[in-house]
């Protein structure tokens, strides 16, 4: 009977423990962090913007709770408007918004500007969990100076959306000679509206799978929808899109909405929203068809 009570005890145990919190500090709360050795979650808020006001209301999301726990992750709540350094600093690019995640060193490695639905906030803490383990392998390598090492440093970085430590890293590896790197950084200047940039590097990209995906969301950028859609289609149909896929049939999914082909944007989104990964990919595609069935800001096309 002892032995039984035991997992009793601590399920019990489990089911008291206090939830995450975000704390409206950021400087204690990354003291804290460090001094647990864990993860810190930051969100920047515009306080007063409606979008800054929902996402963060959303913050008590009960997915977006369990993520935080799952992870182990401490989080706080940062203004905007008077941390602009941090931002600058942390995410880069965007209006002032977003999330960014630090490391038990305090070195932030990944981050999302913008306004973000729950089931997007928890796929991206998740995928932050996944990677956490390998990204200290990457950094050792990377430090030895091997450009195909900086290479995939910097995919895994941008992958995590950390555009400012990623750019460095692929940028030497594509003059290098890595030349997966050119499309990768084209990737990285489309993300921040760069698209100048983005089409010099991706001039002399070969055409595999995913430059191809690169190349469709440059399009997307440049609002030639069709061309977009009709690139996502043809990197779909090849055997080396590899992990690019989703990223594919979601920005598929994008373009074809906005060139007012809904009849087949949507089955192709609800089916990458039932994958059942947990990608930020299925999150991206269940934020999609929400703004499709319930469009808001008087947005039309």
């Amino acid at each position: 009977m002892r032995r039984a009570a035991a997992p009793l005890l601590v399920a019990a145990l489990a089911a008291c423990a206090s939830p995450p919190r975000w704390q409206d500090d950021v400087v204690v709360a990354l003291r804290d962090a460090r001094a647990a050795g864990a993860e810190l979650v930051a969100y920047f808020a515009l306080p007063g913007r409606e979008a800054s006001d929902r996402m963060q209301r959303q913050l008590q999301d009960p997915a977006v709770l369990q993520a935080l726990a799952d992870g182990g992750f401490r989080a706080a709540i940062v203004d905007g408007d008077q941390r602009k350094g941090l931002y600058a600093a942390w995410i880069g690019g965007g209006e002032g918004m977003g999330l960014a995640v630090l490391d038990a060193d305090g070195r932030c490695y990944a981050a999302r500007p913008g306004p973000q639905d729950p089931p997007e906030i928890a796929a991206m803490l998740r995928l932050c969990a996944t990677m956490r383990a390998r990204l200290p392998a990457l950094r050792r390598k990377a430090a030895l100076g091997a450009p195909e090492d900086a290479h995939a440093l910097g995919c895994a970085l941008l992958q995590l959306g950390n555009r400012i430590e990623s750019e460095a890293l692929l940028t030497n590896a594509a003059v290098a000679g890595v030349v997966d790197a050119r499309h990768r950084l084209a990737r990285l200047f489309a993300l921040d509206g760069d698209l100048v940039a983005a089409r010099r590097w991706l001039t002399d990209a070969p055409r595999t799978g995913p430059a191809l995906v690169t190349e469709g969301y440059v399009l997307f950028k440049e609002r030639k929808h069709l061309a977009a859609a009709a690139v996502f289609e043809r990197a779909l149909a090849r055997r080396d899109v590899g992990d690019d896929r989703q990223r594919a049939l979601l920005y598929l999914g994008k373009s074809l909405h906005e060139a007012r082909q809904d009849a087949r944007a949507v089955p192709l989104l609800e089916a990458l929203s039932r994958e059942g990964t947990g990608s930020t990919f299925e999150a991206g595609a269940l934020h999609t068809l929400s703004h499709i069935r319930n469009p808001q800001d008087n947005h039309s096309h």
